[in-house]
């Protein structure tokens, strides 16, 4: 796989961005993808596929294991027992499910980054924002809870992406106000766009693609009439898991109004993602 550095990326921002998006395209080309995520990708897209035969690729992979069955024990599922055998967990999740999280696994172990624990407190931010977003789902009915679940899962996919593509550890570095402005200044685009690229190279719908794109900025999301339920949830599940380091949209008050939500179903919907961390968080640490 090649790694490009910011240097190498093109002289002015647009030919910059455009070699970028290159190098994030070919980041998962046929030759490329691992063994196990090509064989589950072939199995979740053919109706014919029984469940032991999956079983049989997903136990080659220890962490896409875990993390199947730890999407099995999320919040929402509201299980009173922990679901711990592989079978199982597919027949809760079904194979989108475990496609995607397939992917975003192989996307997440696949780093060169030396900072394995920072590696780890990303992805469990992504699983954490993509349960949240899951429980504003159910709680609103705006959308399906498993498609929400699925895009708050990809929701920074991008950050891995970049550092793999250009060798920058900092996109591993805690999120703040000036990180989208200094990845751009870099790389010619942010991970949020650079996420979306990779969505749209694996057919993730649209609305979760946009939900990628917009999930720090959705007042940017110029979709009429108004902005697609998908993104604004993915940017709330995004606010309440990111705590005090969120960052409000302009329009965040509009978008709690137009979910016909209110603060207080915020919080509540955090405290519920608070209440599963530990559970959750031991089948991927």
């Amino acid at each position: 796989m090649n790694t490009a550095t910011a240097e190498d990326l093109g002289k002015g921002p647009l030919s910059r961005k455009d070699a970028f998006r290159e190098t994030v395209n070919g980041m998962m080309n046929v030759s490329t993808v691992p063994t196990v995520l090509k064989k589950i990708m072939d199995l979740t897209g053919n109706p014919n596929t029984v469940i032991h035969d999956l079983v049989k690729v997903i136990e080659r992979d220890q962490a896409i294991a875990m993390r199947v069955v730890a999407a099995s024990n999320a919040a929402y599922y509201g299980f009173s027992r922990k679901i711990r055998t592989i079978s199982q967990a597919i027949l809760i999740l079904g194979y989108d499910m475990v496609k995607g999280l397939a992917i975003t696994t192989t996307v997440f172990n696949s780093m060169p980054s030396k900072d394995r624990e920072r590696l780890m407190e990303l992805w469990a931010h992504s699983f954490e924002t993509a349960q949240a977003a899951a429980l504003i789902a159910q709680k609103t009915g705006a959308i399906e809870k498993e498609s929400a679940f699925l895009a708050g899962l990809f929701h920074d996919i991008g950050r891995p992406i970049l550092c793999q593509a250009c060798g920058d550890d900092a996109a591993l570095s805690p999120f703040d106000r000036s990180s989208i402005e200094k990845e751009e200044e870099a790389f010619g685009a942010g991970h949020a766009e650079a996420g979306s690229w990779f969505a749209a190279r694996f057919n993730i719908p649209e609305d979760s693609t946009l939900a990628i794109r917009y999930h720090h900025n959705p007042e940017a999301c110029a979709k009429a009439p108004k902005l697609p339920p998908m993104v604004a949830i993915i940017y709330l599940a995004n606010f309440i898991v990111s705590g005090k380091d969120a960052v409000a949209s302009p329009e965040h008050d509009a978008i709690l109004a137009s979910l016909k939500l209110a603060k207080e179903d915020l919080a509540s919907v955090g405290d519920e993602v608070e209440a599963f961390k530990e559970t959750v968080r031991s089948f991927y640490i």
